[in-house]
């Protein structure tokens, strides 16, 4: 049955007001971030300015470490999602191609501790990398962010991996190939969609992390983005348009990843919805 004209229009201008309501604080933030510093403070808001400027941008990046924020995040984000690909991969692929009594609990073990609050571990956590000597580094960084990413990265890759038949890794044994080259060669490109949406989903996570990144890190020099931009906030004024152009900087490399790997996303989580 054909829907009807006006139900259509009206889905359509739904759509377009959900659509506008979430664009409005990225408009905002870019507008900001382009603003004159006196036009910011101007009571009430303009919310369409007429001297966009690049001045926040020039401003940012003479005065504050911004490059060093945003080389930071890379190395700890970029870090975090291959140290938790390659064991949730592995993980998942023991998980799925070998059976076990314990896989069902297993699988609820990864959920009780992706449920854990990681306020509750902040003590332990920061006691045990200051006992071995790993405070400020890069090391304590990928290794905290990939341990709270491991849990949901198998979870995940769980129902991608099961999908794949069982009888095209006996067909590569068959073939002369270990059990790693099966895994590597075959089970592997067959689940690259999945592992995208995976990546994806694990680098956003440690890009966006703030609580561990000011935890176990107390030198400037090793601040990622989200604790250098906390650091921009003065004690008794904020300059909007430098926080945000700082937003802005932050923000582009998360653009820049989903618009290249939207269509591997979108594969990746239909297959993982899909049982077989």
């Amino acid at each position: 049955m054909k829907t009807p004209v006006h139900i259509r229009m009206i889905e359509t201008v739904a759509l377009l007001i959900a659509l506008a309501i979430m664009l409005f604080p990225i408009y905002w933030m870019v507008n900001t971030a382009l603003k004159p510093a006196a036009e910011v403070f101007q009571s009430p808001p303009s919310f369409f300015s007429a001297n966009w400027s690049l001045d926040a941008f020039r401003t940012l990046f003479e005065t504050r470490p911004i490059g060093r924020y945003f080389l930071n995040s890379f190395i700890v984000a970029g870090g975090t999602t291959v140290l938790s690909l390659a064991l949730a991969s592995l993980a998942a692929y023991g998980l799925t191609r070998f059976s076990m009594r314990i896989e069902g609990l297993v699988i609820l073990a990864l959920l009780f501790i992706k449920m854990l609050p990681e306020a509750l571990l902040v003590v332990p956590f920061y006691q045990l990398v200051a006992d071995v000597g790993l405070l400020n580094s890069y090391v304590a960084l990928i290794l905290v962010y990939s341990s709270f990413a491991l849990p949901f990265a198998v979870w995940m890759l769980i129902g991608f991996f099961r999908v794949i038949p069982r009888e095209l890794d006996e067909a590569g044994i068959m073939d002369g190939a270990t059990r790693l080259q099966t895994f590597r060669l075959v089970v592997l490109p067959l689940a690259r969609p999945g592992i995208v949406a995976v990546a994806m989903f694990t680098f956003l996570t440690a890009w966006n992390a703030y609580l561990w990144a000011l935890v176990l890190t107390t030198d400037p020099d090793m601040y990622v983005l989200p604790v250098g931009i906390a650091t921009m906030k003065g004690e008794y004024q904020v300059q909007w348009n430098e926080l945000m152009a700082a937003a802005v900087v932050a923000v582009l490399p998360v653009v820049a990843i989903y618009s290249v790997l939207e269509r591997h996303l979108v594969a990746g989580i239909t297959a993982g919805a899909v049982k077989g």
